[in-house]
């Protein structure tokens, strides 16, 4: 039964590469790797984001995505920028998914995989919770293409 909740996401297991810009207008190339882990109980999700010029690591994170013994989606997920966090997976549009957390600099994160222009959009924002409309302190934006399947 658990595997059901994870099954839509299934179809984006493989290999993803894509550019874009942070908030600070650094040109990153986006790397995504979504495999299947634990008896397919859930799917593992590692990203690098490296600057496109000097290829450094600017954001790198690794998540498994799974259910909880709450039958709730989770993403458990260790971040090189926010550190741990436990992201709900929050309603979205279907085909895309969303969680959002507080890291350990008390900011509220939210990042979204959206099916779009034949890849997956990579969204990614945080800012702090108050005031409700403060700006967000980073973000990042990426389209990212499909370069390898998964590996069965």
């Amino acid at each position: 039964m658990k595997k059901k909740k994870i099954a839509p996401f299934r179809k984006w297991v493989g290999e993803w590469s894509g550019r874009g810009v942070t908030k600070t207008d650094v040109a990153v190339t986006t790397r995504l790797v979504i495999q299947p882990r634990m008896a397919d109980q859930a799917l593992e999700f590692v990203v690098e984001s490296t600057a496109t010029d000097s290829h450094e690591l600017v954001h790198g994170v690794v998540a498994l995505l799974g259910v909880d013994p709450d039958d709730v989606l989770r993403m458990c997920v260790y971040s090189t920028l926010h550190g741990s966090m436990v992201m709900p997976v929050t309603p979205e549009d279907p085909g895309a998914l969303a969680i959002e957390g507080t890291n350990v600099h008390g900011n509220r994160v939210v990042v979204s995989l959206i099916e779009e222009n034949g890849g997956l959009m990579l969204t990614s924002y945080w800012k702090p919770e108050l005031p409700a409309d403060a700006e967000p302190v980073g973000f990042s934006n990426v389209l990212l293409k499909r370069i390898a399947l998964a590996d069965d």
